[in-house]
């Protein structure tokens, strides 16, 4: 191997020690608000049919809302205590959300009070926009069935509550729901200012259009594109006679004479593609990300300390190396300087195949791997 290869090579060994060792050396142990922002990963389940009657008097069932991601809250008006927080809060969410194709669902755990009139005056108080914002309630049995088997959640009369008004006549959650689609995909606290965050970020990415979620993928066909076109240039120039421009005399040959062997214009072909892969990779994932925003990492223990070693040494050897040495190793092609153009392509060639290689490993590690996660009630 040559030494421009090796060294490439080296700094690549060089930044993932690195990066490991960063990670290691600032790795906490299970975040305390794993449980107060329980995204459900491979654990999300439907909602099923429900039939409930929105504060206008339309009905709202299942289909309704199939098509929508959406975000549910309990609450009840005769409540004093957690619903008024619960529904300031959700005022919040329809501020934060403003733009973006989310609803927000307040469901009453006290139907028989709840008729739709008061909920209109409860949902008018609280600055409610009628179509972004829902009230529902319905028949009481049905509700009770829905948030206890469907939600996971608790909801009950309390059987001694205080007379002074410390209690609550009935027992609920303050948790919030992100159904997606028919989909229970999250739980989150409503009293954590960080699961708030989250369950905004997820509700944002969640409510794109389909084309754009489908993004990620896209990125990830296109750094594998590129690392199979890397492969492909590399072989194509290491063939005997395809790079004699650069080892006889280099100067005395011009870019027409280099182009004269079959497999040095296949290189030139190879890696002028992987140029293109590479730009729409970068414009793909900086429009994805302007939109969606980050996307957390679910995964915990070893896991989760690999993905971010590989994700902190793929980021800085793309930002620091790639994209600087691709364009003066393209600069010196184009000006006929294909001695230079060789020796600072080897280097280049291993720190570039090791991006495009994690890059769709961390496409698979972020969007693709599975979680597992247990529900309860809260």
């Amino acid at each position: 191997m040559e030494s421009a290869y090796r060294r490439g090579s080296l700094i690549v060994l060089f930044t993932v020690l690195a990066s490991g060792l960063l990670c290691l050396a600032t790795a906490r142990g299970p975040r305390g608000g794993a449980s107060a922002a329980q995204d459900l990963g491979d654990g999300a389940y439907d909602l099923g049919a429900f039939h409930l009657t929105e504060r206008s008097g339309d009905a709202v069932t299942d289909a309704t809302l199939a098509d929508r991601v959406w975000i549910g809250s309990f609450i009840f008006t005769r409540c004093q205590l957690s619903c008024p927080r619960i529904t300031s809060i959700m005022r919040s969410l329809q501020e934060r959300l403003a733009g973006d194709d989310v609803l927000l669902v307040s469901l009453s755990v006290d139907p028989d009070h709840d008729t739709p009139a008061i909920l209109a005056d409860y949902a008018k108080r609280f600055g409610a926009i009628a179509g972004r914002w829902l009230f529902l309630t319905g028949d009481h049995d049905a509700i009770y069935e829905m948030i206890a088997k469907r939600f996971h959640l608790t909801a009950l009369a309390n059987p001694a509550p205080d007379p002074d008004g410390k209690d609550e006549a009935i027992v609920h959650s303050d948790r919030l729901a992100l159904v997606d689609r028919g989909r229970i995909v999250g739980l989150f606290d409503s009293q954590d200012s960080k699961a708030l965050d989250e369950l905004i970020s997820q509700a944002k990415r969640r409510a794109l259009p389909r084309w754009v979620r489908a993004l990620p993928a896209v990125n990830a066909s296109l750094n594998g594109l590129c690392t199979i076109l890397l492969l492909t240039g590399w072989v194509l120039i290491r063939r005997p006679g395809s790079d004699r421009s650069t080892r006889v005399a280099p100067a005395v040959f011009s870019a027409s004479d280099a182009l004269h062997h079959p497999a040095t214009r296949g290189h030139v072909i190879a890696m002028a593609l992987a140029v293109t892969a590479a730009a729409l990779f970068l414009g793909s994932y900086l429009f994805y990300h302007f939109h969606a925003g980050s996307v957390a990492f679910r995964g915990q223990g070893s896991t989760r300390w690999l993905y971010f070693t590989i994700l902190l040494s793929h980021t800085v050897l793309a930002t620091l190396g790639v994209a600087p040495l691709v364009l003066i190793t393209l600069y010196r092609a184009l000006r006929g300087d294909f001695a230079r153009h060789a020796r600072l392509g080897q280097l280049t060639f291993p720190i570039w195949l090791y991006v495009s290689i994690t890059g769709v490993v961390i496409y698979l590690m972020l969007y693709q791997m599975p979680v597992s996660t247990s529900t309860s009630s809260y």
